[in-house]
């Protein structure tokens, strides 16, 4: 890809960050303030609000599931290693801590 052809690149991101950025703030600006009382929002408040977002609702992607992974396999091998015994009292710290699931059926 020449220069030409980045350029064109980076400012078209750059213009679909701030029409997206513009159209977060307009609805906010139209719509939170009077529905819910809260305060107008800035260009950059309503972009800061976007990132957000996506940190929280998308949970870190590719990331988040390798170390979940990662996690599961560590406490599968440490399962398969337990004795019965070990496995019930840890079931049983697991439902003090955590409560006692069960499925309806």
């Amino acid at each position: 890809m020449n220069i030409k052809g980045a350029l064109k690149v980076i400012l078209g991101i750059a213009l679909l960050i701030a029409i997206v950025g513009f159209l977060v703030q307009f609805l906010w600006n139209h719509l939170m303030p009077e529905l819910f009382n809260l305060p107008f929002i800035t260009i950059w408040q309503a972009l800061g609000l976007l990132l957000l977002s996506k940190i929280l609702f998308s949970g870190g992607g590719h990331l988040k599931n390798k170390w979940k992974g990662a996690w599961s396999e560590n406490m599968r091998s440490k399962l398969e290693s337990m004795t019965p015994e070990e496995k019930e009292r840890c079931r049983l710290q697991w439902e003090k801590r955590c409560g006692q699931w069960k499925k309806e059926d």
